[in-house]
């Protein structure tokens, strides 16, 4: 489990896991994972796509919208590399509206599970 800790704190510079066990993975935007119930690689990932979906889909970080999509396009890059996906921006639009704030856990593990079967979703 600490190994894959620590690859993803290696795809997110500047990344840190604070008095609170949460991962801190962007500072300045405060985009952050609870670790208090992470336990395997498996339910970090259901974390990377619950918690961070939201950031590289639709945040509005930046008031400039060129610095907001180069942010998301970032954050999505990092993300793939971090699960061992190639997830397009729709793909991610679509995972942050059906799994998104872990609005439906349950999905997101059989999503994970299933090697990131995209017509799970799309049902």
């Amino acid at each position: 489990m600490t190994d894959y800790v620590f690859e993803v704190m290696r795809e997110f510079p500047g990344s840190f896991i604070n008095h609170n066990n949460e991962l801190i993975l962007i500072p300045k935007t405060n985009l952050y994972i609870c670790l208090r119930d992470v336990n395997t690689p498996t339910e970090l990932k259901y974390k990377l796509l619950e918690w961070c979906s939201r950031d590289c889909t639709c945040a509005l970080v930046y008031s400039q919208e060129w610095r907001t999509i180069r942010y998301q396009d970032d954050v999505l890059s990092k993300i793939n590399k971090c699960l061992g996906t190639n997830f397009t921006r729709e793909e991610m639009e679509l995972i942050y509206e059906r799994l998104g704030n872990s609005c439906n856990h349950k999905l997101t593990e059989r999503f994970v599970l299933s090697g990131y079967d995209m017509q799970l979703l799309k049902r």
